[in-house]
């Protein structure tokens, strides 16, 4: 068993259909996790020990990336992101760029 491992939603989802959860009820825990590690993300990134250590803007762009890659999910209404205000902040939003590619 790996110590630190990254979330799975597919087994979320396979978790919740057998526990015979709703899919609002689903879409609002995921939301709920998804939202939490972008926070956690950015306030520990925010702090000034990992500011002093030299980790903070990488974590905090971390959890930029993160919160701009799920956007597209929120937008189709199948999550609900709770962040921080600032992490929002247009001179954080303009530094990075998101492509798509075409299928």
């Amino acid at each position: 068993m790996a110590l630190l491992s990254f979330p799975n939603p597919v087994e979320f989802y396979e978790s919740a259909k057998n526990a015979n959860l709703e899919r609002d009820e689903v879409n609002a825990f995921v939301s709920m996790f998804y939202s939490a590690q972008i926070s956690f993300l950015w306030r520990s990134g925010a702090s000034k020990l990992a500011q002093w250590i030299g980790e903070g803007k990488a974590l905090q762009d971390a959890a930029t990336a993160m919160y701009l890659s799920l956007e597209s999910l929120e937008k189709k209404g199948f999550l609900n992101l709770t962040v921080p205000q600032d992490l929002l902040a247009a001179d954080n939003l303009s530094k990075f760029e998101t492509s798509y590619k075409e299928k």
